[in-house]
């Protein structure tokens, strides 16, 4: 293939800004916070899980504490009963001394009961001081990622910005350029990742490979519209 020598140096221009171009893309993809943004949204589903196995334990131990409220009350109402029954003029002596040992029973169930209540509680209280700590958890995790999520927003858009400049950039040098030149640039691009390099103080520009000193007598006792490629990484070598 044959092209311009001017035409040839402008496949530099433009494989300076495909790899600027490339950079941006990769910057893009390997933002460290969408790494953040995937492991606190793993941590997500765990905290909401806890949130509600811890709901489920609040709510046996309220019925326990209900229950335990009702046996209190209804051992405090036998008692006001047999204490005023005990007062009562019209309680004879056995029945005084029956109710004097079942008022001591009841007292002692009803502080057993008292306990059991104040037991369940002071577990509700810390099921619920871990749930409102749970639920304070899941807010942040959300609010992190929001905000995180707003800062990758604004960091694409910068770079998605400064890419739609470069590639109109690009697209100008590209216009002024013969179609089956652009063809092959592109081609060697698509395959290698670069499609042009500079022949500099005999190496290869995209590679960094020193070319061999035979074939640099080649190269340069070829035409200077003979389009040459590197041997190596096959990319154009445009002769400065």
């Amino acid at each position: 293939m044959r092209a311009n020598v001017e035409d040839q140096r402008k496949l530099l221009d433009i494989d300076a800004l495909d790899q600027h171009i490339a950079t941006l893309i990769f910057q893009k993809k390997s933002n460290p916070d969408i790494a953040t943004i995937t492991e606190m949204t793993a941590r997500s589903p765990a905290i909401e899980t806890s949130i509600v196995e811890t709901d489920s334990q609040i709510l046996e131990v309220k019925k326990l504490v209900s229950k335990a409220e009702v046996d209190v009350e209804n051992i405090t109402k036998r008692l006001e009963k047999d204490r005023a029954r005990l007062n009562s003029d019209q309680t004879s002596a056995k029945e005084l001394t029956q109710l004097q040992h079942e008022i001591s029973t009841l007292e002692n169930k009803e502080k057993e009961l008292e306990e059991v209540e104040l037991e369940h509680m002071e577990k509700l209280d810390d099921l619920e001081h871990k749930k409102s700590g749970l639920t304070d958890m899941l807010n942040q995790v959300k609010s992190e990622i929001s905000q995180l999520n707003d800062k990758i927003k604004a960091n694409f858009a910068t770079l998605d910005n400064e890419i739609i400049n470069l590639t109109s950039e690009r697209n100008v040098i590209a216009e002024l350029l013969p179609q089956d030149l652009l063809n092959l640039y592109e081609k060697i691009r698509t395959d290698h990742g670069k499609g042009a390099g500079l022949l500099s103080n005999g190496s290869c520009g995209a590679c960094q490979i020193q070319i061999a000193a035979a074939e640099i007598s080649a190269l340069k006792s070829a035409d200077v519209q003979e389009v040459l490629r590197c041997e190596n990484c096959r990319c154009i070598l445009v002769r400065n």
